[in-house]
């Protein structure tokens, strides 16, 4: 199981790897939902702490529909931080709550050879089948942060499992993100899950505000 922790920094990403992170979703603004993170720790990453860095690429938290501006803004960050992301993780909707394919496909025309993971937006969409499917015309898409809307994985581990599958049967992957936890772990292993995203629950206390928690990290990744 791969296990991605939410960071904001260079040093932060250095000590969730050290501590037993496979890779990062490198963001800033954690206690905002997280938001595009500066270029100087993406490159710093790349050049000197050579971890796989997943940047997120949104510039704002008040929602997942961006005007022309703010999509010119994500183009940029895009084009900015291409040479160094191993990934980037963005997300669009519109007034429906469907992706919003017109907009994704902007940011798509400049993320090159670089996959694309699709964010938690994809939670809020109504259809969870309708919108595998629309993600999967595009090639660069590669993954979705998802937990499936499951709220208690414990009582729905077939449901996991089965829409797993149907990602997978459509070549996309899933990295589960929401309510992951130490108690968590060992039933989204059983259930199949290869890809786990965790962001307050590793650090001091399960809050988004405080550092990193190295006794956590170190136990879920003994959990893999």
């Amino acid at each position: 199981m791969i296990l991605e922790i939410v960071t904001q920094t260079a040093d932060e990403t250095a000590y969730a790897h050290q501590f037993g992170a496979d890779r990062v979703e490198l963001v800033s603004a954690i206690t905002e939902g997280a938001l595009t993170p500066t270029y100087g720790s993406v490159k710093t990453i790349k050049e000197d702490i050579h971890v796989p860095a997943f940047c997120m690429i949104r510039p704002h938290p008040y929602s997942f529909m961006y005007s022309d501006n703010d999509i010119k803004e994500m183009m940029n960050d895009i084009v900015n931080q291409k040479p160094y992301a191993s990934t980037f993780v963005l997300g669009c909707l519109d007034k429906n709550d469907e992706i919003d394919e017109k907009t994704l496909a902007k940011l798509l025309s400049v993320v090159g050879d670089t996959p694309v993971t699709f964010h938690k937006a994809f939670d809020k969409t109504a259809d969870f089948k309708k919108s595998v499917l629309t993600l999967a015309k595009y090639p660069q898409v590669k993954r979705i942060l998802t937990n499936f809307g499951i709220k208690n994985p414990s009582e729905n581990v077939e449901k996991i499992k089965e829409n797993l599958a149907f990602c997978k049967e459509h070549g996309l992957t899933v990295t589960y993100a929401g309510g992951v936890n130490l108690d968590s772990l060992p039933i989204l292993k059983q259930a199949g899950v290869q890809e786990v995203h965790i962001s307050s629950a590793a650090r001091i206390d399960g809050l988004a505000k405080n550092q990193l928690d190295p006794k956590t990290i170190q136990a879920m990744a003994a959990c893999k």
